[in-house]
């Protein structure tokens, strides 16, 4: 079978080989014929030698999220048959409930091998059904953003209709964020860098976009827009630059569920302020196998469908990522096998 290696660092370590497809299952496990992926920004920092211990040593197999066809199960599989659409989870080892360290390992794409192979095999409880009315490459983008924006808004933020939530620009974590966030019938203000894109926003389902290039000062104006109540959760992807003035526009005892680091890794901020808002900082690592299926049956339900941006063919991989790290694209790039 055709499988993407990473040989060394970089986009062109990359290297398409040929793998021995898997011939022997367990009797809990599935064999899933890959037949979309989708990209997601920490791919390239995995490409580049990053996540410490938890990266990938050379050669392994890139990419964490995918979409497949069930077409081979063991004999003491219950919950899917030959046929079926599958989205495979983000972590190998964390179903349900906390966290633990040894879950961290377990994420593919890295110390785990990846998606970016025709086949793989897999547990029963590392699958979920893909929606009945989407492609499979519309199914291939939850595993990582679709997740990691419903353990920010609901596992964490205890979202309801009545919340206010802001988000940060335009990528995967946060476009799944305003649909989840619409979908309970939260109203939503993001910030986003153009007025292009603040057009982008609303289409999407934000309520109201503001365009921090404009209006550095944007807590100002979030705070504003919330009737100078402030917000009761941010999906905080931003990182050095944006912390404190998330924290400033927050309400009393927010949640701002931390997630990204675009705008760089250590933040100056106003530990006082932090305090006397009793804000709830909360780390965001992906989430769990029964979250990815929450997810996809909400957005599914809710009618919302994800944004795909751009699609590549599996030759095309370095291209697909080349494109991604020029930053331009609005919803997911997505590879089709």
């Amino acid at each position: 079978m055709k499988a993407w290696e990473v040989q060394g660092r970089g986009i062109e370590s990359l290297k398409l080989v040929e793998r021995p497809k898997p011939e022997e299952i367990a009797d809990n496990q599935i064999l899933v014929n890959i037949k979309a992926a989708s990209l997601n920004y920490r791919d390239l920092i995995m490409l580049n030698g990053g996540y410490g211990h938890l990266g990938g040593i050379p050669p392994f197999v890139p990419i964490s999220d995918a979409a497949g066809i069930v077409v081979s199960i063991g004999k003491n599989v219950t919950k899917f048959k030959m046929g079926d659409e599958v989205i495979s989870s983000f972590f190998r080892n964390w179903r349900t409930g906390s966290i633990k360290k040894e879950t961290a390992a377990s994420a593919l794409g890295g110390k785990v091998d990846g998606v970016m192979q025709e086949f793989m095999v897999f547990d029963e409880d590392e699958l979920v059904n893909a929606p009945q009315n989407w492609s499979l490459l519309e199914s291939s983008t939850l595993p990582c953003a679709a997740v990691t924006a419903w353990r920010a808004l609901i596992t964490e933020g205890n979202l309801s209709d009545k919340s206010i939530v802001l988000t940060q620009g335009l990528g995967g974590v946060s476009i799944f964020s305003i649909q989840i966030a619409k979908s309970f019938g939260a109203k939503v203000i993001s910030t986003t860098s153009s007025e292009e894109r603040i057009a982008v926003a609303k289409e999407i389902g934000s309520d109201e976009a503001i365009n921090y290039n404009r209006n550095p000062e944007w807590y100002k104006d979030v705070l504003s827009l919330s009737g100078n109540l402030g917000v009761d959760i941010v999906v905080e992807v931003g990182g050095a630059q944006t912390l404190d003035h998330s924290i400033r526009c927050s309400k009393q005892g927010a949640i701002i569920a931390i997630i990204g680091v675009l705008s760089g890794g250590v933040a100056e901020l106003s530990i006082g302020r932090a305090i006397s808002k009793s804000s709830r900082m909360i780390g965001i690592t992906c989430g769990t196998t029964e979250e990815l299926s929450n997810v996809s049956n909400q957005l599914a339900r809710s009618g919302f469908k994800p944004i795909i941006d751009s699609k590549y063919t599996l030759n095309e991989l370095p291209n697909a990522l080349a494109y991604m790290r020029e930053g331009k694209h609005v919803g997911k790039i997505v590879i089709e096998f």
